[in-house]
């Protein structure tokens, strides 16, 4: 074998090894890691996949052992069938800034099979450290749109999508903003006030217990538990679509109750973030 053939089949095998280290590396990346902020999964497993392609056609005219022989034809089948679960997979990974103030980050991953949505994070070295308040559909938002007040530990965010328009308030530091209770409190109701009328959701997550008070329009009020996900523990309807309800009743639910509490309409007032709370709590204490 001549000295360029044997450099040749030298890097043939380095380039081999490299490619599985490389794509072994993004999988557990990918499964076990944060979110990177300079998308190593990403370019780890693209760089990867790419060898698949050219590792056959590099390898002609350098003499092969008959196991790298079978080894390359493989990879080369599994790396063409791999294509489209390749696409997805990439397309997944692959983070992108929306806008970012200091370390605080809006960020989305997706693809062209998932919604693709939008999260809070902080930077942290190489990562982002998700927060877990906001996850939102990728809604239009610009650097205007969302505000950071590190003394209180507070952020406040707006989006919309065509005439749909949501507001969001939620803790950055949770510490900072249970000490700050009132400070939050007080902007929370503000910020309630200032656009109760032209916004389609408002998402609250109070300080003291971190709760979470959702506004839908006009029509309802939700109350959230930190342990509650999908269904509120309690709602205020407003304006129900129950055909069997009269237009001049309102109706309180419960989420451990078979039965719905009707009002008249007028009988409870539309309240801030931080009476709803109180209220609820009163409710619940007086419910046997």
């Amino acid at each position: 074998m001549a000295m360029s053939d044997s450099i040749r089949h030298k890097v043939l095998l380095w380039l081999v090894w490299t490619q599985i280290a490389l794509i072994a590396s993004a999988v557990f990346m990918i499964e076990h890691t944060h979110v990177w902020r300079l998308n190593v999964p990403f370019w780890t497993l693209l760089i990867g996949y790419i060898l698949g392609f050219v590792l056959s056609p590099l390898s002609r005219g350098v003499e092969k052992s008959k196991l790298l022989k079978w080894w390359l034809k493989i990879d080369l089948v599994i790396t063409i069938l791999m294509f489209i679960p390749a696409y997805y997979t990439l397309s997944a990974c692959y983070v992108k800034y929306v806008s970012d103030r200091g370390k605080y980050v809006l960020y989305h991953r997706g693809g062209p099979a998932v919604v693709p949505a939008v999260s809070l994070g902080v930077k942290s070295g190489l990562f982002i450290d998700e927060l877990r308040y906001i996850h939102l559909d990728y809604w239009r938002i610009t650097d205007k749109d969302w505000e950071i007040d590190d003394k209180t530990g507070c952020c406040w965010l707006k989006s919309m999508y065509n005439t749909d328009t949501r507001l969001y308030v939620c803790p950055i530091d949770s510490a900072q903003y249970s000490a700050n209770a009132v400070l939050n409190c007080r902007r929370i109701d503000s910020l309630y006030y200032l656009y109760a009328k032209r916004t389609d959701v408002m998402d609250f997550v109070m300080p003291n217990d971190f709760s979470r008070v959702v506004y839908k329009d006009s029509a309802s009020v939700s109350y959230f538990k930190t342990d509650d996900y999908w269904y509120p523990s309690v709602e205020i309807i407003y304006t129900s679509k129950d055909r069997n309800i009269s237009p001049d009743s309102m109706i309180i639910r419960f989420k451990d109750s078979t039965q719905d509490r009707d009002y008249h309409k007028d009988s409870i007032t539309r309240m801030p973030p931080t009476q709803v709370q109180k209220f609820i709590t009163q409710l619940k204490e007086c419910t046997p």
